[in-house]
């Protein structure tokens, strides 16, 4: 499973139409948003109380005009991170925004307003949740509960540019990060993924379904920022979490004794001060957090993206009251018209 060279029996490797129109949007924006911005948390246990998700609105409108506006092409949010919170009225969980307040599905106002503004859409979705999870429920009951709102996502909210997957290494015990916490060699980390990761997740049985349903949305599978763009065999493409400075890429990979072509998404994040794990930048919006990437780095960033052939998103943390960040919406406004 090492990288392959770019061509197969004197024949290019090429992307796939589905892959090449993913390629020309080049520029997305990521939404983290949740019971977690409620809580100045990053990761919750599952267990933060519905009633907390209480807001008058979600402006899910200026999210994709500020989008459109600053050159992006596509959006992807959080539908479900690893606290188990669900931002759609999913029938398998009781830990949605149905239950909330609020109540209103937010998946279906971004698709509303990413119409209006010319957007494609995709949803982050995370293998893992604390919320419904425990050590008594046997994996085909568990895997089955993803296979279901996975099949909602793909069904209730029309054509999706992709599904990003997270979480992978809450059921992988070895073969991805090492006692010392450096990274292990590449071939162990693909390797240890297909014989415990894929298996214990019913990995390719979720992705084939996921292809059936509809082929064109690309699956991706983030391997964590331990492993930037390697992929979680089988995927449609290649996740990079904080990627931003990475010095190469290569499309080409093996995968069932052939060359296959996977591109390149690189995701980051505007914040730059965090705390814990997340000390270079913050995914969800953290009240004592203003700091910004400069315009300087978002073109670096976007300069380096576009030499490695790669696609990149930018992530936004709303606010509580479903706004974007003034500083947010701020720079990236500025970033395209100066």
């Amino acid at each position: 499973m090492k990288q392959a060279a770019n061509t197969q029996d004197n024949v290019e490797i090429l992307p796939s139409s589905a892959q090449k129109q993913f390629l020309d949007l080049k520029f997305g924006m990521f939404v983290h948003y949740g019971i977690n911005t409620f809580h100045n948390l990053e990761v919750s246990q599952g267990d933060l109380p519905l009633q907390s998700f209480n807001t008058e609105s979600v402006d899910t409108d200026q999210w994709c005009m500020t989008a459109r506006n600053s050159g992006m092409k596509y959006i992807i949010m959080t539908a479900k991170s690893v606290d188990g919170f669900c931002n759609w009225p999913s029938k398998y969980s009781n830990y949605t925004v149905q239950y909330t307040p609020f109540k209103t599905d937010i998946l279906a106002e971004l698709v509303n307003s990413a119409s209006k503004y010319g957007l494609k859409v995709g949803f982050s979705y995370s293998l893992w949740d604390n919320h419904i999870f425990n050590k008594d429920l046997m994996d085909e009951v568990y895997n089955d509960y993803i296979l279901n709102q996975v099949y909602e996502l793909l069904t209730e909210y029309g054509p999706l540019v992709e599904l990003w997957f997270d979480g992978f290494w809450h059921r992988q015990d070895v073969g991805w990060k090492a006692e010392s916490g450096f990274a292990v060699p590449v071939e162990q980390f693909i390797l240890t993924w297909r014989r415990e990761g894929a298996f214990r997740w019913k990995w390719d049985y979720l992705y084939a379904n996921c292809k059936a349903i509809q082929p064109d949305c690309l699956i991706f599978n983030n391997p964590t920022r331990l492993f930037r763009g390697l992929p979680l065999l089988p995927v449609d493409g290649r996740a990079a979490e904080k990627g931003e400075d990475l010095e190469s890429n290569n499309n080409i990979w093996k995968w069932l004794g052939k060359d296959v072509f996977l591109p390149l998404q690189i995701e980051t994040t505007l914040s730059q001060k965090g705390k814990d794990a997340y000390v270079d930048g913050n995914w969800f919006w953290h009240q004592s957090d203003n700091s910004i990437a400069k315009k300087w780095k978002i073109r670096n960033w976007r300069k380096n993206a576009e030499k490695l052939g790669a696609n990149l998103i930018l992530n936004v943390g709303p606010m509580v009251n479903g706004r974007l960040r003034p500083e947010d919406e701020k720079v990236l406004l500025r970033f395209e018209t100066n």
